[in-house]
């Protein structure tokens, strides 16, 4: 009967570390894992800035773009009515 206690004694004293490594483990992994989250969200952010400065970039370039021609446009209509106007 002794014998069976300590079997006993013995292999719950395995399940307790058993148990207690697991959750080592288990809040090991957690830790690594919102450590990659992080660093995921943050080259994210990173990645959305650098888009959204490449779209405002090229909408400013656009724009300038467009305000030459109306500005050429708008020479050219001035000239043309001044030819109209005092041949």
């Amino acid at each position: 009967m002794r014998k069976v206690e300590e079997a006993k004694a013995k292999a719950k004293a395995e399940l307790d570390q058993a148990t207690a490594d697991a959750a080592k483990l288990v809040e090991e992994a957690k830790a690594r894992a919102e450590a990659a989250a992080k660093r995921d969200i943050a080259a994210a952010a990173k990645e959305a800035e650098d888009a959204r400065e490449a779209i405002v970039r090229s909408a400013r370039e656009g724009a300038e773009l467009l305000r030459d021609k109306a500005r050429n446009n708008s020479e050219r209509a001035v000239a043309a009515v001044l030819e109209k106007v005092l041949p």
